[in-house]
């Protein structure tokens, strides 16, 4: 089967051209009212044309016209709306891949440039120094000579210039990303924005948390923050909290409202979770793990029970079974006694 290739930035386009087209209908049949007659100067009368059943004729054309093209403004909106919704949905799901994984390509390249940066400044540093050394010549006296640590055929190196703050991709999208790094190294802010070739931006700001549970200097745990900025300037809020007996809370808010998850975990990779969306419902799902490495797992939700068996250590799972939810009892319906 192949595979679906979605390119939203030509979805983006024809949204903008459906936009633009709807706002030139718009200007032409604000200029023509009712059973009007127009010219590129604007209404004209029937002795502009100079013939009465003509223009008679070109009334009732521009009459019968104008409802249609009123209506086709709207058709035109929705159209647009979703080109440019099914645009954005897919370019946030690349934007979001494109942050995770150009984060660390600019990481990569930021211990490059720290590894130039420090050898230029090794290299200022002694550039000028020598190396000082007594010999005794043919004739049997001592006499001191230097040797610089950079001579003519030792090349320099380059000076590396300002640390890197961007990468972009091959398709000419530019991933900008910031970082606060606190007095042990470590990362406690990072915001990473993807701006593509067609207008779509997407951005993500995270501060992080490091725990250490059992006071033995290692971090054992940590828990962040994100919040992601989307193309039609929107939000969203990811939220995760782990407590100390590793049960963990995430939430996640936007204008619909809270969607919150907690997971607590079991033996061996084995956990419970519970979530509950905006309007009330709930699924949990519930995953044990054989002495074999195999697992099952249990997801009940209002849309019913579907259980699965795999590998839980690489989350892959293949459906057994599904059984659908109890039927409601209806209030309206006698029960017959």
């Amino acid at each position: 089967m192949a595979d679906l290739v979605i390119d939203y930035g030509l979805l983006h386009r024809l949204a903008g051209s459906l936009h633009s087209l709807r706002g030139q209908i718009e200007t032409d049949v604000n200029a023509v009212g009712g059973r009007s007659v127009v010219s590129t100067n604007g209404e004209v009368g029937s002795d502009a044309v100079g013939n009465p059943t003509l223009f008679a004729a070109l009334s009732a054309f521009y009459a019968t016209c104008h409802k249609p093209f009123q209506d086709s403004m709207q058709k035109l909106d929705d159209l647009a709306g979703l080109l440019d919704s099914v645009a954005t949905v897919f370019s946030e799901g690349d934007s979001d891949l494109t942050t995770k994984v150009n984060a660390a390509r600019l990481q990569a390249s930021i211990d490059h440039w720290q590894a130039e940066e420090n050898a230029w400044k090794q290299y200022q540093d002694s550039k000028d120094k020598v190396i000082t050394y007594k010999y005794y010549d043919e004739n049997g006296v001592l006499r001191t000579a230097t040797i610089p640590l950079w001579g003519p055929d030792r090349e320099p190196p380059k000076d590396p210039g300002a640390q890197p703050t961007s990468i972009t991709s091959p398709d000419g999208t530019t991933t900008s990303s910031s970082q606060q790094v606190d007095g042990a190294g470590r990362v406690v802010t990072e915001t990473s924005t993807v701006h593509t070739t067609d207008g779509l931006s997407y951005s993500e700001t995270t501060t992080y948390t490091y725990q250490d549970f059992n006071g033995d200097g290692t971090i054992d745990n940590v828990d962040y923050t994100t919040t992601v900025t989307h193309a039609d300037g929107s939000q969203e809020v990811i939220h995760k909290a782990t407590s100390t007996d590793h049960t963990t809370v995430v939430t996640s808010t936007t204008k619909d409202g809270t969607t919150m998850t907690t997971v607590t975990p079991g033996q061996n990779g084995a956990y419970h979770s519970v979530t509950v969306d905006p309007q009330g419902d709930t699924t949990t799902t519930d995953v044990t793990v054989n002495p074999d490495g195999t697992g099952t797992k249990t997801v009940t939700g209002p849309k019913g029970t579907d259980v699965y068996t795999g590998d839980p250590n690489k989350d892959r799972w293949t459906k057994s079974s599904h059984e659908d939810p109890p039927p409601q009892d209806d209030p309206y319906t006698p029960v017959n006694e």
